[in-house]
């Protein structure tokens, strides 16, 4: 027992230690989970050189795609909780796979702590022109009349693009066939050239081709309309409740001294606060949050909760 005791107070001592010397010299990591280019990468980019001026210190940004971002988490879930690993996260594998998915590398509960809210970015629900789709309206009665005529690409199976469909067809009551493509961009790729009829996707990679009219902007997922399309609809004007979109946020590996995760909250919410950056990332359609770690831990679990009774009411699976 005076062994454990002992253990304790040095363990204790050492977490201070750490906790008062944070941050050195020594580079942040901030880890993404998903390839350079993409939303969560240009967020994690936008912080790091932020951060690295606020905290006086390197931040650098490291890709870690694969497994459908789990490898990223994973990396993080594993690493020495001392405030230098970072995770710029999404709700895909935090979320979303442990509702698809048994025998995952990590538990998020368990191996993650939430930091802060970073941002939301809402999905768009296109369509090909040549479907004469003008409105989601104009979507539903096709789909209603002709049950299987039509299809939608999604990002693959059991990812938020899925999802967003299937919370329609349900909530409309219509059939559309599933079309999974390895990422989001193949699957819109296939929708302007007309080989898929819709799809949702997020607002940003759509917004060029809807102004071009090689999409048709049917409704946005957002709770009220997007700043970048204020003439488009949400799907919530028809359907109450309906949400579509996915949201950005830091974590830490879980056992990170609460001290170094308020300071690392902190300088985010300022970072966020900025009206510089508010405006370089809303350019990039994501509405910045920066809310803090109570607030930010409560979305987590109701999304976590959200998307596992979604996919047992429509038998969503993962690949």
């Amino acid at each position: 027992m005076k062994q454990l005791i002992i253990g304790a107070c040095l363990a204790g001592a050492a977490t201070l230690a750490l906790a008062q010397s944070w941050p050195t010299a020594k580079p942040i990591r901030i880890i993404v989970a998903y390839p350079a280019g993409g939303v969560s990468d240009n967020i994690a980019r936008a912080l790091a050189d932020k951060l690295a001026v606020q905290l006086g210190t390197p931040v650098v940004v490291e890709n870690k795609a694969g497994a459908s971002g789990s490898l990223g988490v994973d990396a993080v879930a594993k690493a020495a909780p001392d405030g230098y690993t970072l995770l710029v996260g999404a709700d895909g594998p935090i979320t979303i796979l442990p509702a698809l998915r048994k025998g995952l590398p990590y538990d998020v509960e368990r191996d993650l702590v939430p930091v802060a809210s970073l941002g939301e970015t809402d999905f768009l629900l296109v369509a090909n022109p040549k479907t004469g789709f003008k409105t989601l309206q104009d979507f539903v009665a096709a789909a209603r009349a002709q049950p299987g005529r039509y299809n939608y690409a999604s990002a693959g199976n059991g990812t938020a693009l899925q999802f967003s469909m299937e919370q329609l067809k349900q909530k409309a009551g219509i059939h559309v066939t599933h079309i999974p493509y390895r990422g989001g961009p193949l699957g819109m790729a296939d929708v302007v050239a007309g080989q898929v009829d819709g799809m949702f996707i997020a607002v940003t990679p759509a917004l060029a081709h809807v102004r071009d009219g090689r999409l048709v902007a049917l409704a946005s997922g957002g709770a009220a309309r997007h700043a970048l399309l204020p003439t488009v609809p949400t799907v919530a004007e028809t359907y109450k409740g309906f949400r579509a979109g996915t949201w950005f946020g830091l974590f830490a590996p879980a056992n990170t001294p609460q001290t170094v995760v308020d300071a690392l909250g902190t300088a985010a919410d300022q970072i966020l606060a900025n009206p510089a950056t508010r405006s370089e990332l809303a350019a990039q359609g994501v509405q910045t949050t920066g809310y803090g770690q109570t607030r930010f831990r409560s979305q987590v679990q109701a999304e976590s909760r959200r998307y596992a009774l979604l996919a047992q009411q429509v038998g969503i699976k993962g690949d």
